[in-house]
């Protein structure tokens, strides 16, 4: 079985001790291919060093909204240098999140900015939406962009918005958790094979049996049998599916 991981944070500290082994260690899994993931511009020449050092790993540069208050004014100019990087296939995680308390208008300017330099050249995007579904798919909907909705677990009704522009969506091991699951399953249920991914995003939401440990990319694994299970088909057929949809999202050959 080939499995995807779409969206991992190994250039997170949790990882600076053991990063290189644990992405060794990947080698021996079922794990093929990981998308890695940026949250500030502090990790960007740490998401370059990992997809230079593994053949399996793939990243993304870009600026997570809880990180908005410390982006610098040149930041575009820094994306747009990293994302020269053949293995760069993505511009995020950007979005709009509302759980914590930088401020609203930034957020969705900074967003906006990455939107537009994604559209300039032609990349995908890796969206991270929490608590703030309207603004986002209004946001979304005014750039129609091509990308990922990474995490997601709002309303089916936005989902379908996002479809409409072409986008995907990928699920992770928040399916396992029985206080907030309900949200994410109705939302796997309304997805197209065509349009649904598989990811960690690790080293946060380990499956919840080991919800207090660190989540690493083979327990992709895991999110794999879950959605096989909710979906009444064979998880060769998830691994696949979601394989495949994650190389033409990236537009990896």
């Amino acid at each position: 079985m080939k499995l995807f991981d779409s969206h991992v944070h190994y250039e997170d500290a949790q990882f600076n001790q053991d990063r290189i082994e644990r992405l060794n260690h990947l080698k021996e899994t079922d794990v093929k291919m990981v998308l890695n993931c940026c949250s500030d511009v502090e990790v960007f020449d740490t998401v370059l060093n990992i997809v230079d050092q593994f053949d399996f790993a793939y990243g993304s540069i870009g600026i997570h909204p809880h990180w908005t208050l410390e982006t610098p004014d040149d930041y575009l100019d820094r994306i747009r240098e990293c994302v020269k990087h053949p293995k760069i296939v993505a511009i995020g995680e950007m979005g709009l999140d509302y759980f914590w308390n930088e401020p609203k208008e930034l957020q969705k300017r900074i967003f906006r900015e990455q939107l537009s330099l994604a559209k300039e050249l032609n990349m995908p995007v890796i969206i991270h939406d929490r608590d703030a579904h309207e603004d986002t798919i209004e946001i979304l909907e005014e750039f129609k962009p091509k990308g990922v909705l990474h995490r997601y677990s709002g309303p089916v009704e936005i989902l379908e918005r996002a479809f409409d522009l072409g986008m995907y969506v990928s699920f992770n091991n928040d399916l396992s958790y029985p206080e907030w699951n309900e949200a994410p399953i109705a939302c796997l249920m309304a997805t197209p094979w065509d349009r649904l991914l598989i990811e960690t995003d690790c080293p946060y939401a380990a499956p919840y049996k080991r919800k207090e440990e660190r989540c690493e990319a083979e327990d992709v694994r895991n999110v794999v049998k879950m959605i096989a299970e909710l979906r009444g088909v064979s998880e060769e057929f998830v691994a696949q599916k979601s394989y495949e949809n994650a190389l033409r999202v990236y537009e990896i050959k």
